[in-house]
Parts: structure tokens; sequence; C-alpha cells
């Protein structure tokens, strides 16, 4: 099995459609990167940029795989949180979730 995948803990998908990327998911995705960087978990999160998520109007999104955590309005200002308090410490911040997949 290739090491990458071995050390992989989570999976982040940016939503890349025109529409989000009109409203800056390129630079909220970077600055997640430079974030789990900065915390030095870069190699255990997988950042994946996407076709559209089919949740157009209240982008950018992204969806934290395997948590099912949806998170809309992004802000390059938000990275920070999601990476510190969801990644870190398994807390998802909760004010930016817009949706949860249950398990059930």
């Amino acid at each position: 099995m290739n090491m990458r995948l071995k050390a992989m803990k989570k999976h982040i998908f940016f939503c890349g459609s025109e529409h989000c990327e009109g409203q800056e998911s390129s630079e909220v995705m970077e600055a997640v990167k430079e974030k789990l960087v900065e915390a030095g978990i870069h190699k255990e999160i997988k950042l994946s940029k996407t076709n559209c998520l089919g949740l157009c109007g209240n982008g950018p999104f992204a969806l934290v795989y395997p948590d099912g955590i949806w998170y809309y309005n992004l802000t390059t200002d938000d990275a920070e949180r999601i990476v510190m308090e969801h990644l870190v410490n398994n807390e998802p911040v909760e004010e930016l979730i817009m949706h949860r997949i249950s398990a059930t």
C-alpha cells in the first residue's frame, strides 16, 4: 500500500465549480493547506478540489471525509479554526457546518 495512504487520516474536498471559484474557493483551500503545514499535520490530511458539489449559493464549500461534515460560506479566516478545532482537536466548528452526513 502507498505510504501516503497509510498516513492519511482525513480527506477534505473543496468545491472547484465556477461559482465557488468566483467566491474564492482556491484561496480558502490554500489557506487550509498553509495551516495544515503550520500545525504539522499536512501529511495526514489530503486536500482535493472537486467539480461542483451541488450546493451552489452558499459557497465556498468543503466536505471533510470520513466525518461527513459539510462546511459552507468559508473564508480564508475560517482556515485556522477548521484546522485547529476540527482536524487537530477533533471538534467540528459548529457555526460553519451546513450539514452532517449521518452514519446511520
